[in-house]
């Protein structure tokens, strides 16, 4: 009678243990950021027509990160910001994770001599690579 209860105090801890099965950890969420590789490449179209980067007017990307919709228009509502390049129609933010984003982007419109401005929201799940934006700005 001992033994049989010796026995069974060995195995059914082993028998427990054994049927505990560890679950794969789950795939890392997209939390937006810096620190990825992925380049978002942002142009400002006024009607059809993106708007080239000023030399005297550097254009800026503002970036929120985890949010589609519009934190507002001052810069400290922002995470981060990229600035434009003279003469190229476009911004590159570089260096970004998957994750939701809104983009407040500035132009200035050289032809009528005013800063334009807009926003847009995004959201994407690719981890490497490049995505193109048009933001409308007015």
């Amino acid at each position: 009678m001992m033994k049989k209860i010796i026995y069974l105090i060995v195995i059914i801890p082993g028998l427990i243990l054994s049927a505990c099965k560890h679950k794969p950890d789950a795939p890392p969420a997209c939390v937006a950021g810096t620190g990825g590789n992925v380049t978002l490449v942002v142009y400002a179209d006024h009607g059809s027509t993106s708007i080239p980067n000023y030399y005297t007017h550097p254009d800026t990307a503002f970036i929120k990160f985890g949010s589609t919709t519009s934190p507002g228009t001052h810069p400290e509502n922002y995470n981060f910001y990229y600035v434009s390049e003279p003469g190229e129609d476009h911004i590159h933010c570089f260096g970004l994770k998957c994750g939701d984003y809104f983009i407040y982007r500035t132009a200035w419109d050289s032809v009528a001599n005013v800063i334009r401005y807009g926003g847009y929201g995004i959201s994407f799940s690719e981890t490497t690579g490049d995505k193109e934006i048009h933001v409308a700005v007015n």
